[in-house]
């Protein structure tokens, strides 16, 4: 792949969190860019999973759920040769 075709869909790359009217009272740092999708599953699995599970009444963790799940959805929807993220 050529290096103007890994620039773009790296722009092209969901953003690594939501869009959020207003900071949650709690820190959490999601995968960048170039982390694995494995490492995305793990956040996914290990981290927001069992914190929707206990704080379910929580407004922010369903927002890192969607993004997270956008940017799984997205890169699965590239070709092996288009992937520019670190390998699983």
């Amino acid at each position: 792949m050529d290096a103007e075709t890994r620039v773009r869909l790296y722009e092209e790359h969901p953003d690594e969190s939501p869009e959020l009217s207003e900071a949650p009272p709690w820190l959490i740092h999601p995968p960048s860019r170039l982390s694995s999708t494995a490492s995305w599953r793990r956040f996914r699995d290990g981290t927001l999973l069992p914190l929707i599970a206990a704080r379910p009444d929580d407004e922010f963790l369903p927002q890192f759920l969607a993004q997270t799940e956008a940017v799984l959805a997205w890169r699965a929807a590239l070709s092996p040769e288009q992937r520019f993220w670190k390998a699983d």
